[in-house]
């Protein structure tokens, strides 16, 4: 019983990495597309919400949420999408998708440190030798063939708000995660999070929506950034975690800059380089030696 529930949270976190990985591409083309931050985030949270509110409650399928939790939920939409997207997302107008994706990768580290401060959580030695080893496989896919790794400061403070963002969903996601099924929590994050992004796209973005260039493509991108990032991962991602744990199942993340260099190569975006494969080769070696069960003598 407990192989078969293993498996089906690898087999879940595993998808929804690869969704979370291919996003940074399908954002990075609307921002090329001249779309403003707030309106892709407005977008494609609406539609998420629309689309797992609408068949859930048909179905009767939705968790009534306790009033005592109310105060939990918003504090997870605040992390992740609200402070999570706007770091992430503004950070790629100066970074690329592949540097957005490598820096995001730190966060099994910092979820660590969150889990201890906050849930007294013990660390897990072959975890943290994992997360390491996987960050020298980022460091190295973030670099050229003379070892020069740049950024701008903007983009690398923006990513920070991301990753400390992203620890903070994980601690709040701990005390939900094992009380409500992960659609329910999905749903409600994500309609909480359009409701704090709505005043920002009113304030910020309104004056810009007539200068949109709409295109099949631009319409595309959003319907997939809402149904397999904004809904799918959400969920696959909530699932693993109470199956395996909220400390595997965030090492994870590091195996997303992968999936983004991969798809960005065949978007046409960026090339392979041999830093590049060097360092997906180190990150999925340090991804295995993360999941290795240590047992005691």
């Amino acid at each position: 019983m407990n192989a078969k529930r293993y498996l089906y949270g690898y087999v879940a976190v595993i998808f929804s990495m690869i969704f979370w990985g291919v996003s940074f591409v399908w954002t990075k083309e609307l921002l090329n597309a001249k779309l403003p931050v707030f309106l892709i985030l407005l977008v494609r949270l609406f539609v998420s919400s629309l689309i797992l509110f609408s068949f859930f409650l048909l179905t009767g399928k939705l968790d009534r949420v306790r009033r005592k939790d109310f105060p939990l939920f918003f504090l997870l939409a605040l992390c992740e999408p609200f402070l999570y997207f706007l770091g992430e997302n503004f950070s790629m107008k100066y970074v690329d998708a592949s540097f957005a994706s490598i820096m995001i990768a730190t966060l099994p580290m910092a979820t660590s440190f969150a889990l201890r401060i906050f849930n007294n959580e013990k660390f897990k030695w072959n975890l943290v030798a994992g997360v390491v080893i996987s960050i020298i496989g980022i460091l190295l896919m973030g670099m050229n063939e003379n070892f020069v790794f740049s950024a701008s400061k903007e983009g690398v403070l923006l990513l920070v708000l991301a990753v400390v963002s992203g620890a903070g969903y994980s601690v709040v996601l701990s005390r939900l995660v094992y009380e409500y099924g992960p659609v329910t929590i999905t749903t409600y994050q994500n309609i909480i999070g359009t409701l704090l992004f709505l005043p920002c796209f009113l304030l910020f973005d309104l004056n810009k929506f007539n200068d949109v260039v709409w295109s099949w493509k631009i319409i595309s991108d959003l319907l997939f950034l809402a149904v397999f990032c904004s809904s799918g991962a959400f969920i696959l991602y909530s699932y693993s975690a109470k199956q395996l744990s909220i400390a595997k199942a965030s090492v994870f993340t590091n195996a997303i800059p992968v999936v983004t260099i991969i798809f960005a190569v065949l978007f046409g975006q960026e090339t392979f380089t041999v830093m590049k494969t060097v360092g997906i080769m180190i990150v999925i070696s340090g991804l295995i030696i993360s999941q290795i069960k240590i047992k005691k003598v």
